[in-house]
């Protein structure tokens, strides 16, 4: 084999090799695409105690957020509709002024949620 070869097949493989590690990489640190929000049908004026009813529907199986961006208090729902299909209604409720801007997303539960109970006294 010519010695231009070897070089050239070698630095071929090099690149290979960076090129696999840059993609590997970027598939690491890369996130996972969002959902979309879910559809909200209705938002109500704050009742006496300043509570807002969120109302719509989300993807079967997901859990509903909803924030107040001016309090950064937020709450998190999922339907309780066992027969629903590919949408299910959720209902949210929060304390929020009229014109306050609320944020409301869309998630399926992931592995790093911890379970704590709430005791007696």
């Amino acid at each position: 084999m010519p010695p231009g070869r070897s070089v050239r097949t070698a630095t071929r493989w090099i690149w290979i090799v960076i090129g696999i590690g840059l993609f590997g990489l970027g598939a690491c640190v890369s996130r996972t695409l969002p959902l979309p929000p879910p559809e909200v049908r209705s938002v109500t004026a704050p009742d006496s105690d300043g509570l807002v009813t969120v109302r719509g529907y989300a993807l079967e199986g997901a859990a509903v957020g909803v924030m107040n961006d001016r309090t950064q208090e937020g709450v998190i729902t999922a339907s309780l509709d066992a027969k629903c299909e590919n949408t299910c209604p959720w209902e949210a409720q929060l304390h929020a002024e009229i014109g306050d801007s609320l944020r409301v997303w869309q998630f399926f539960e992931t592995g790093g949620a911890k379970d704590v109970t709430v005791p007696d006294k």
